[in-house]
C-alpha cells in the first residue's frame, strides 16, 4: 500500500494580520488572506476582514478534507532558543492564555509583550516597537540594544535567510510598523492553538518540525511556517501583494508535492549543525523552503 503520510490532500497558505480593527469591505493589503488548493483545484485567494473569519473559514476547509492537510502561516513559530520562550504547541498554548482577540480584532498584543518582557527579566525589550500613543512600560518605541540580553535577536532560520541574501526578513521581537512580524506571531500562535482546539480530536494537528520529527511524521493537519518573500511574484495575476504572495506560495508548495520534492523541503536542512537542528526542532522552528536558497 502506498505511503500517504507525506501527501497532503489540501494545501492552504495564510497571510496573517495583527490589526486591531476589521479590514474594509473592499479587499486590501495588510489584512488576512488565504490561498488554498488541491492537486486539481486552485481557487482565487480569499480575503478575510477579521482573524475570526479566517479561523472559521479554515475550520470549514479542514473539515471538508478526507485526508491530510497542510496550513502554512507567514509568521515565526518560535523564539531564539536561549530566551526560553520556546516554540510550537508550548508557546502557542501559553499565548492563548494571554492573548485577548475580540470578534472585531481588538486585541491586547502590546500588553502581552509587556508581560513577556517582564517574565524575561527586562524593563526595556526584547519585544519592542509600539505606537507613540500606546505607552507600555517595558515595550520601547525604538529597538533596544540586544547585547544586553543573554540571547540573540535572530533565530537560526532568520540568520540563514539573511546570509542567503534576504536582508528584509524581520525579527520576531518587532511589534509595530513595517514588517512587524512579532505582533503577527503573538496573535497567530494563539490563533492556531484555538483552531486546533476546534478541530481536535477529529483532525489531529501537528506543529512542524517540533512534533513531526522534521519529515518523519507528516499526517493529519500539519501547521508549517512559511515566508512568502522567498518566492518571485512577478508572474502573479493578482494586484494586491498579500493576495499574490499566498497564491504564489500555495502554487510552489503544490508544485513541490507534484514533483515529489516536498518531503525534501520538510526535512532537516543539511546546512545545520546537530546543535542547530536540535534548537530549531525544540524551540525555534524553521521556514518551509528556506533550504532551497
Amino acid at each position: 500500500m502506498a505511503d500517504r503520510s507525506a501527501t497532503f490532500d489540501l494545501i492552504a497558505v495564510v497571510d496573517w494580520s495583527a490589526a486591531a480593527t476589521p479590514g474594509p469591505a473592499r479587499p486590501t493589503k495588510d489584512r488576512v488572506w488565504i490561498a488554498w488548493g488541491t492537486a486539481d483545484d486552485r481557487p482565487d485567494p480569499v480575503y478575510c476582514r477579521t482573524r475570526n473569519a479566517c479561523l472559521d473559514y479554515l475550520e470549514r476547509l479542514v473539515r471538508s478534507v478526507d485526508g491530510n492537510a497542510m496550513i502554512a502561516w507567514d509568521f515565526p513559530f518560535g523564539y531564539p532558543s536561549a530566551c526560553g520562550l520556546g516554540g510550537g504547541r508550548s508557546i502557542a498554548r501559553r499565548l492563548a492564555g494571554l492573548v485577548e482577540d475580540g470578534p472585531q480584532d481588538s486585541n491586547n498584543r502590546f500588553d502581552v509583550a509587556d508581560a513577556l518582557n517582564r517574565d524575561l527579566g527586562s524593563d526595556a525589550g526584547p519585544f519592542w516597537a509600539r505606537p507613540r500613543t500606546r505607552p507600555v512600560a517595558t515595550v520601547p518605541e525604538k529597538k533596544p540594544d540586544f547585547s544586553q540580553f543573554p540571547f540573540p535577536e535572530w533565530r537560526i532560520a532568520e540568520r540563514h535567510a539573511r546570509a542567503a541574501g534576504f536582508p528584509g526578513i524581520q525579527s520576531v521581537w518587532k511589534l509595530y510598523t513595517t514588517g512587524s512580524v512579532g505582533s503577527q506571531a503573538l496573535m497567530g500562535l494563539a490563533a492556531i492553538h484555538r483552531l486546533n482546539e476546534r478541530l481536535e480530536p477529529a483532525s489531529p494537528a501537528f506543529w512542524w518540525p517540533f512534533e513531526t520529527a522534521w519529515a518523519s511524521r507528516l499526517s493529519g493537519l500539519v501547521h508549517v511556517e512559511c515566508w512568502p518573500s522567498l518566492f518571485d511574484l512577478s508572474g502573479s495575476p493578482y494586484p494586491i501583494r498579500d493576495q499574490a504572495q499566498v497564491a504564489v506560495t500555495r502554487d510552489r508548495i503544490l508544485q513541490w508535492q507534484a514533483e515529489g520534492t516536498l518531503r525534501q523541503y520538510l526535512s532537516a536542512p543539511e546546512a545545520l549543525t546537530a546543535a542547530e537542528r536540535d534548537a530549531v526542532m525544540t524551540d525555534e522552528g524553521w521556514i518551509l523552503g528556506l533550504s532551497a536558497h
